[in-house]
């Protein structure tokens, strides 16, 4: 065995094989989606060497060359008094190195957006890249399952983030020499075999660990829940109005994804994506683009991630000046390729005999009003974007099937989305009254878009900073006496808004927007509810009570990991869980000794062991956890594996649970026996009057089916008519109105026995005159 360690004292690379302490050994650790440690025990002032330096660069390989640790010196090692000699004490130093990822994990990861709907391998290139120059290469990555969405932790580091990437599509990652590894768990085998002696039954402890579960309830994240518009009326004076539910509200790490004020030496690759070939920098007035090639899509400043086009959602372009030449775009959402043509809303910016103007670009087309901006003036373009669904894309759960790698979920949520652009005018900080260019509501599938605050054909301007909010699916639109709707702009006073809706549930209009006397305001919001589902095997409950004995055998806990933000997540995670908790080969773990692997391809975490043995009575691919090699300086050299195995169930691996229950949760009483209807998130209430409510829910119901309207959630289904109010086989139908204040749940039921409804309500609360 040989070990250098180059302490970077313009010695380069020292043996330091002989300084081994005699009848110690090496030990080198390999963690699953985790650095890799080596620990020695050094007698260095034998061999008149010094004692390796923190941050020295340690290699260990043996006497052919093959690789078992490549890593720094993480701290000072210990010294450890071993005895008396000639020259006086002698120091044993224990060194203790940690693989080459501790490079990237010293950095500083700044906390990232969310990430939506890339492969894995996309994201962790994303998260390596943002850390600029790297010692790190991307060698054999290959990850290249999808993920819904992924959030960078507060406080995580580079091996946190790129473990949580790769156990998410059930992968492994690790970096040698180097060189960054990413392959799905299985890309090497190892075959041990009885029949042909490979396997040595004597070096295999295993056991199946885990009880079988085929009834298996998971909890998630807090979700929207009910779709509800709320009916109001003004007086003129009262600015504060008490919703009847607490509204769903982001958390703080996802209330603000993206803020940058441009004011450090690069920019933040981190945030941003960047095409400039010189055109774009940093100056007193923020980001500034100096011109162009005349070319869309060549000159950029763009998201690094994707945004998920959900919930409601502020762009803005602060502190805009605009120069002689302007043509290009800002503040946009593009489609995937940047090009006008996929531009989903934003501002084209343009100029025509020397006078610049502002025109919202919707779908690639020109739409809207246009805006002449003044010369010399400072302005804010902002795009609102509103959603009544706040999860675009559901989360993949991964597992393995018999057909090989499965994945449970990923699928898109359609809806329709509002936007709104504004500009408005800030100069010399006063914020003038922002001028609306566009207001439309488009049906999309598109989930997610790609953010790019400047894309420039022949920009010159600036931008002070760029700031993207995010709130829950809320919106507010009011009708004055004798008047049309008009959109209630919401957010702070500095955003231009006209009102802001709190997470305790009040509706507050700002000084200057108070409804006047008879304007009727409607508050679109979702309620909040716990996410969760159950779901159970009839086959294998069958199968367990053949002999007369129970046969369910439940299992209930959260899921952290992908994290579960919808019901909808929850039944994925706790179908890819049922898979895993019914196959019994998913319950192996256990050890396996054997030598010098290191000579047919070596052994690494994410490996697979392909085991057969009838006296033992296992067949069965076992996933390889953690691989201990102790190593001796000998002749031949030994290394002695110890490997650990484990698969899904047995020990989590993509996907991450805790036995806790949130104290806030209603447990299913019942597994699922099929899968909700679909919610009736387009449903629109087209007027109300003082004797009526006319509803119309812009979809067909299923054959036999129709729509149900109640006084009281979750009460639907037959025999249960105390709180029933109607159930029409048609779309378009009328709710007679009996008091001022009512409150009104709407489901689509079908026609099986007993009947299938959608999984939320949308509700219809009145506070208006009759």
């Amino acid at each position: 065995m040989k070990l250098t360690i180059n302490n970077y004292d313009g010695n380069g690379a020292v043996d330091y094989s002989a300084c081994v302490v005699e009848g110690q050994t090496f030990r080198v650790e390999r963690k699953l989606n985790a650095p890799s440690v080596l620990t020695v025990s050094l007698l260095p002032s034998a061999a008149g060497l010094p004692v390796p330096s923190r941050n020295g660069r340690v290699l260990l390989a043996d006497d052919s060359g093959n690789l078992f640790f490549t890593g720094y010196v993480a701290n000072e090692p210990a010294m450890m008094l071993a005895g008396e000699a000639s020259s006086g004490p002698m120091y044993v130093a224990e060194m203790s190195a940690i693989s080459d990822e501790v490079l990237l994990d010293r950095m500083a990861l700044a906390q990232q957006y969310a990430s939506y709907n890339q492969s894995a391998q996309t994201m962790m290139s994303g998260l390596t890249g943002g850390l600029g120059a790297t010692p790190i290469t991307a060698g054999g990555a290959n990850l290249q399952a999808t993920i819904g969405q992924f959030i960078a932790d507060h406080g995580m580091v580079w091996s946190e983030g790129a473990a949580e990437l790769a156990a998410s599509t059930r992968g492994a990652y690790r970096v040698q020499n180097g060189v960054l590894t990413a392959e799905p768990i299985g890309n090497s085998i190892h075959k041990l075999l009885e029949s042909d002696g490979s396997l040595s039954l004597s070096d295999l402890q295993a056991a199946q660990v885990k009880m079988l579960a085929n009834d298996i309830t998971v909890c998630g994240e807090t979700e929207p829940s009910a779709y509800v518009t709320e009916y109001f009326e003004g007086d003129g004076v009262t600015a504060l109005f008490d919703l009847t539910e607490l509204p769903f509200v982001p958390t703080a790490a996802e209330a603000r994804p993206v803020e940058d004020s441009f004011q450090g030496p690069s920019f933040n690759l981190m945030l941003w994506q960047i095409s400039d070939n010189g055109y774009l920098g940093m100056s007193s007035n923020g980001l500034t683009c100096a011109g162009g090639n005349g070319l869309d899509g060549s000159i950029y400043l763009a998201a690094l991630g994707q945004v998920e086009l959900g919930g409601s959602i502020i762009f803005e372009t602060n502190g805009v000046q605009f120069g002689a030449n302007t043509q290009g775009t800002l503040n946009s959402i593009y489609n995937g390729f940047i090009s006008k043509a996929t531009c989903v809303a934003g501002f084209q910016i343009s100029q025509s005999s020397g006078v610049t103007s502002i025109a919202p670009l919707i779908g690639g087309v020109i739409s809207g009003s246009t805006f002449t901006p003044v010369s010399g003036h400072i302005y804010t373009l902002r795009l609102r974007l509103y959603c009544n669904e706040n999860q675009r894309v559901q989360q993949y759960y991964y597992y393995e099937g018999d057909s090989g790698l499965m994945a449970s979920g990923g699928q898109i949520v359609s809806a329709t989305v509002t936007f709104v652009l504004e500009v408005q005018d800030t100069t010399g900080g006063v914020a003038g009254a922002p001028t609306i260019l566009y207001t439309g509501t488009v049906p999309t599938s598109l989930s997610t878009g790609l953010y790019v605050p400047l894309n420039s054909d022949e920009l010159q301007c600036s931008i002070g900073n760029v700031t993207v909010t995010r709130g829950g699916p809320t919106w507010v639109m009011s009708t004055p006496p004798n008047g049309t709707p008009m959109v209630r702009r919401l957010g702070t006073t500095a955003q231009g808004a006209d009102c802001k809706v709190e997470s305790t549930g009040k509706l507050r209009f700002y000084p200057g927007s108070i409804p006047q006397a008879g304007e009727v305001v409607a508050v679109s919001y979702r309620t909040r509810h716990r996410a969760v589902a159950r779901v159970a095997s009839a086959a294998s409950i069958a199968s367990e009570s053949a002999g007369g004995l129970p046969g369910t055998a439940a299992w209930a806990g959260t899921v952290s990991k992908p994290a579960a933000r919808s019901s909808q997540d929850c039944a994925n995670a706790a179908q890819a869980l049922l898979a895993l908790a019914t196959s019994r080969a998913s319950a192996w773990a256990g050890t396996y000794t054997g030598w010098n692997y290191e000579q047919s391809g070596d052994v690494w975490p994410g490996d697979v062991l392909i085991m057969e043995s009838t006296s033992a009575g296992i067949n069965a691919n076992l996933v390889v956890r953690q691989v201990r090699i102790d190593l001796t300086c000998s002749q031949p050299g030994l290394a002695k594996y110890t490997i650990q195995f484990a698969n899904d169930w047995a020990d989590e691996l993509s996907i991450k649970t805790s036995a806790t229950i949130p104290v806030d949760v209603w447990l299913p009483q019942q597994p699922q026996a099929a899968a909700p209807l679909a919610n009736l998130n387009a449903l629109s209430i087209t007027s109300v009057t003082a004797s009526q409510i006319d509803i119309s829910a812009n979809v067909t119901p299923p054959t036999g089916g129709g729509f149900e309207v109640r006084r009281r959630d979750w009460a639907f289904g037959p025999g249960m008519d105390a709180d029933l109010v109607l159930r029409s086989p048609v779309p378009n139908f009328i709710i007679p109105r009996t008091a001022v204040m009512e409150q009104y749940y709407i489901r689509m039921y079908d026609g099986s026995t007993p009947p299938n409804y959608s999984e939320f309500s949308t509700a219809v609360f009145v506070n208006l005159p009759l």
